[in-house]
């Protein structure tokens, strides 16, 4: 029961230390045929983020956002020591218009996101599509 407990404290620390750290900024961009499809910034600080909509070819961005075994565990060890399972759901999912921002407080340590012009039901198979960040 101790050791339980030591481990746990330990792989905590881990997910903390190599999760999103104060002021990381995440930037996605895709584009096609020589525009802007789909423009997302999400700018993370510890337990919160704001998640900016830039451009979308779909007038919308969709956000999950993941935390635990899906969050910095995973990016710290990598999936062969602690497991993402491919069909866990998000612990938030929400959308945004282009041009909005949304503040976004009590986020895990270490949390992941995907962010997509693309709405409907999302599982932790986007964060494979990238890598492991926020």
């Amino acid at each position: 029961m101790l050791m339980r407990a030591l481990i746990l404290i330990v792989l905590t620390g881990l997910a903390t230390a190599c999760g999103d750290l104060p002021g990381t900024t995440v930037v996605q961009r895709e584009g096609g045929d020589g525009g802007m499809d789909f423009h997302s910034r999400t700018r993370a600080m510890p337990g919160r983020a704001r998640f900016e909509c830039l451009a979308s070819g779909s007038g919308q961005c969709h956000y999950a956002v993941f935390g635990g075994a899906c969050g910095g565990l995973v990016a710290a060890l990598g999936d062969t020591v602690v497991r993402c399972a491919d069909d866990a759901a998000p612990r938030l999912q929400f959308e945004l218009q282009v041009g909005e921002h949304r503040d976004v407080g009590g986020l895990p340590l270490g949390f992941r996101h995907c962010a997509s012009d693309r709405g409907g039901p999302v599982t932790a198979t986007c964060l494979h599509l990238r890598s492991p960040s926020a």
